[in-house]
């Protein structure tokens, strides 16, 4: 699992940008990252790594009625009035903004553009945003951030622009792309008895130099090898390959349930950059099928704590496996475990 994000992220920090470029792109700038998707939905987040966990999260969507939000969020409680930028303290009018807190922290939101506008104006003028005695948000990188998503959705010299604003009007920001539609597919199809056990059988068997190349022939522990129907003629098959502490990968194939055929799976992913190794995954860690939506999902945590990572799933058209949804975050830390920023997304 671990080498499985060393060599993704590496892809990602490395792969040149295509001439046309994709629509997604995930970016940092010191303490703070930056994730558009492919509607050009654009998120920054910037957080502590310190024994308080804590966090900013910034998110703009694309065009020029695109929605504008913002969270501040800690494990440790604090008020309205506690938020302060290098001592100084921050006057929220508070009937611009939400405060929900319990036993495991506060969240602090607004969804009104002046407030959101307003507090990010200030933050770019610091270098720390203190919540109370207990925590604090670093702001090194938070106006190169900024910047990146108003240069992504066209707004840079622009009324709603966040870091670089001027007198163009919003109707002039570029329209956001469409959400693909990649509808579920329900796979009705069964395996006879027995025939789980045959395909991966003939799989390990036929594939062997793959697995010893992935250094799949070793112990697995739990995770053990696992077969679905795809259609009366494809099956998909997982070889576990890697386990780790918390988590284990697999390869994957699709194998003729009559035959000799077998194609390894090679699913799409929106990296950066035009190289197959940086656009694509061969190796599933959590894999995962659902027969009822025809959905290959994974979950790779960077850490137990599953404060960074990334998942996806794709879902089988009858003829290949497409993306349906994507999540990354490179960077440990911030407050929600398992909520990265979306890369891509899809509407089923």
């Amino acid at each position: 699992m671990l080498r499985f994000l060393a060599a993704a992220w590496l892809a990602i920090a490395a792969a040149p940008a295509s001439a046309a470029g994709p629509v997604q792109s995930y970016d940092t700038y010191k303490s703070w990252l930056v994730a558009c998707d492919n509607t050009l939905t654009c998120v920054a987040k910037g957080f502590d790594e310190g024994a308080t966990r804590a966090e900013i999260v910034v998110t703009q969507g694309a065009g020029p009625q695109g929605a504008l939000s913002v969270s501040i969020a800690a494990e440790s409680r604090f008020d309205i009035r506690d938020l302060a930028v290098d001592g100084a303290p921050i006057a929220l009018a508070p009937a611009g903004w939400t405060l929900e807190s319990g036993t495991d922290g506060a969240t602090l939101t607004s969804k009104r553009p002046a407030d959101v506008r307003a507090l990010l104006n200030r933050l770019r003028q610091g270098t720390r945003l203190m919540l109370g005695k207990n925590a604090a948000v670093p702001l090194a990188g938070l106006s190169a951030a900024l910047l990146r998503i108003d240069e992504r959705q066209g707004r840079i010299g622009g009324t709603t622009a966040l870091a670089r604003s001027g007198p163009m009007p919003a109707m002039r920001v570029p329209p956001a792309p469409p959400v693909p539609h990649i509808p579920i597919r329900t796979v009705t199809a069964r395996l006879g008895a027995g025939e789980a056990q045959r395909l991966i059988a003939a799989v390990r068997k036929a594939q062997r130099a793959v697995l010893v190349r992935e250094d799949c022939t070793g112990g697995t522990g739990s995770l053990t090898a696992e077969a679905f129907a795809l259609d009366d003629r494809r099956a998909l098959v997982f070889v576990p390959c890697l386990m780790g502490a918390y988590q284990g990968s697999s390869v994957a194939f699709v194998a003729q349930r009559g035959g000799p055929a077998q194609q390894r799976v090679v699913a799409p992913t929106p990296y950066l950059g035009a190289s197959p190794d940086a656009a694509t995954t061969d190796l599933f860690t959590e894999a995962d099928f659902d027969p009822k939506t025809g959905m290959l999902a994974m979950l790779a945590k960077g850490r137990g704590l599953a404060d960074c990572g990334m998942s996806a799933s794709w879902i089988w058209d009858g003829g290949a496996f497409r993306l349906a949804e994507m999540t990354l975050q490179n960077a440990c830390g911030g407050m929600a475990a398992g909520e990265w920023p979306t890369l891509f997304r899809s509407r089923q």
